[in-house]
């Protein structure tokens, strides 16, 4: 990295969205309407992007590579991934033919060591287009752009969340219901949050924040600032799939929180 003239980063949000994209084509309700009808409020499946002087993602959905395509993102140099559930690695098996294609380094893969078996039996074709690194709560990765801190979450046996040094000291905490101690510990001196709020509501246990537990969480933090995304806008109660907020009253729930900002497809932070 050249360190008189470095690149401008910022995170991208490649997709802000829960296990479904929105609109849900299985559902009717007033939310999945309003999206039908306003394109801007469509969501794809969560998932960032880290962009500087090289291009790391975290999770690699279905939908990567039209989030790509839509975001001018021409090379992908590292993915990070949280879990292995299909709205987070279902993209993966497409990351070899433009590695092949563009001539880039084999791309390197962090993924929780667990998961090193089934990345192996399943995408073998991928042998030659990727380096796996297994990883675990507690692991430090130095990269070009930024350093990682690998933190435990709560939504899998094996599922991970990361701390970033780059400039901006933020954290991605995306699936999880509330963590574990030791990695609420970290978030006090972290300047951006960015945290799993899956559900609107929910009258059961789940492994995800609804949003009011999520913003619970952030302000008992410490961190400065939150960004809410893995956003279903939907609710669950009674055992029925319903309409969550509408967008007038996402915006509202942010007047009265400042520092609080729900995500949405394509949104970008400066680091």
């Amino acid at each position: 990295m050249d360190v008189e003239n470095p690149r401008n980063k910022e995170i991208i949000f490649l997709g802000s969205g829960g296990p479904f994209t929105l609109p849900q084509f299985f559902c009717n309700c007033r939310i999945c309407n309003a999206a039908r009808e306003n394109p801007s409020l469509n969501r794809t499946r969560a998932s960032i992007a880290i962009v500087g002087d090289e291009v790391t993602l975290i999770d690699a959905g279905p939908d990567m590579e039209m989030q790509l395509e839509r975001e001018g993102i021409d090379k992908i140099d590292n993915i990070f991934i949280t879990h292995w559930h299909y709205d987070h690695i279902a993209g993966l098996g497409a990351i070899g033919y433009p590695q092949a294609i563009c001539g880039w380094n084999p791309i390197d893969v962090y993924l929780p060591e667990s998961l090193v078996i089934h990345f192996t039996q399943v995408l073998s074709f991928l042998d030659d287009h990727v380096r796996l690194h297994p990883i675990s709560p507690g692991a430090v990765i130095n990269l070009p752009d930024a350093n990682w801190e690998v933190v435990k979450t709560n939504h899998t046996e094996e599922s991970v969340g990361f701390l970033i040094e780059s400039g901006v000291r933020f954290a991605y905490l995306v699936d999880t219901a509330l963590p574990p101690d030791e990695t609420t510990k970290k978030m006090s001196n972290i300047d951006l949050l960015i945290l799993d709020a899956m559900f609107d509501s929910i009258d059961t246990k789940w492994r995800h924040f609804t949003v009011y537990d999520a913003i619970e969480y952030w302000k008992s933090s410490g961190a400065k600032e939150c960004i809410l995304t893995h956003l279903s806008c939907h609710r669950w109660e009674d055992r029925k799939w319903i309409a969550g907020y509408t967008s007038d009253e996402r915006t509202n729930i942010e007047r009265e929180n400042p520092g609080l900002s729900f995500a949405y497809d394509g949104m970008r932070v400066s680091l």
